[in-house]
């Protein structure tokens, strides 16, 4: 006979914790997992939906707030032209806003309205560069013209704050100096706004010829409606109610150039004040 291994009145040993140590080592993985396979296992693609629709948001609102600053600004003129019940061939901008009442009431809006502006301004400031970065096209001319020109249009409008501030029937002085002050300002400064503008526009090949034609020809009408009115004066008033609508128009037609060229990366690092990213791929 074949002697047993194990006597039959011995137990045979427990080879139990064996295989389950051999199970949990089989469980983990051979490679150490990357940071995207970790994340596609443990809710990247929740997290992927949360970015997409944070993006979409983003670019709604920036869809939106052109309009919706331009739409600030109009109802002012709103306001002022059908609560006085005048007819703006008969009075200027100042005088009706000397005359409104509550004051507060207009600046308000007014004030909503030039942050949306100062906003909708540097983010086509920043649109302009990465275009320029992008086609590999930038200069230093072009980001100086670029600069000045979004810094005129935030100095014009805190000029037309600073208008709407200080009555022109004041009776201090200096309150009427300053109103003249923010007239120059916003009037002066927007008209080169438009124009250096322009000029950038027409640099960038992306946009189609109908949106580059009408934002040639708004800012060009409120140049001549402001020269017309600063010459004429009291027997023009009506220019200067068109000038000041159109300079609102103007931005507001901004959503045409953020819907065709979207930098939605960019301006997000700029106003979260997060670090530039690479250039994208020329488009």
């Amino acid at each position: 006979t074949i002697p047993l291994a194990f006597p039959p009145t011995q137990h045979r040993p427990n080879m139990a914790f064996l295989s389950k140590s051999n199970q949990q080592k089989r469980k983990d993985p051979l490679l150490p997992q990357t940071k995207a396979h970790a994340d596609a296992t443990t809710g990247g693609s929740d997290i992927k939906a949360t970015t997409e629709k944070c993006g979409t948001c983003g670019r709604l609102t920036l869809l939106l707030l052109p309009i919706f600053g331009c739409s600030m600004i109009l109802s002012v003129l709103y306001l002022l032209v059908f609560r006085l019940d005048i007819k703006v061939s008969n009075s200027t901008v100042s005088a009706a806003l000397a005359d409104y009442e509550p004051t507060y009431e207009i600046l308000l809006l007014l004030c909503t309205g030039a942050f949306a502006m100062f906003v909708v301004t540097a983010a086509r400031n920043i649109q302009i560069n990465v275009y320029h970065r992008r086609q590999k096209s930038s200069s230093t001319f072009q980001q100086l013209v670029n600069f000045v020109a979004a810094l005129a249009n935030i100095v014009a409008y805190f000029g037309f704050i600073i208008l709407a501030a200080y009555p022109i029937d004041s009776e201090v002085a200096r309150e009427r100096k300053l109103h003249l002050v923010g007239a120059y300002l916003y009037f002066g400064l927007s008209g080169v706004y438009g124009l250096l503008h322009t000029f950038l526009l027409w640099k960038q090949r992306q946009y189609p010829l109908f949106a580059k034609l009408l934002l040639t020809v708004v800012p060009v009408m409120m140049v001549v409606c402001s020269i017309v009115f600063a010459v004429n004066q009291e027997e023009a008033c009506e220019y200067e109610w068109f000038a000041v609508a159109l300079a609102a128009l103007f931005v507001g037609l901004f959503f045409i150039l953020f819907l065709v060229d979207r930098v939605d990366d960019e301006l997000q690092d700029f106003f979260c004040c997060k670090r530039q990213r690479s250039t994208k791929t020329v488009r």
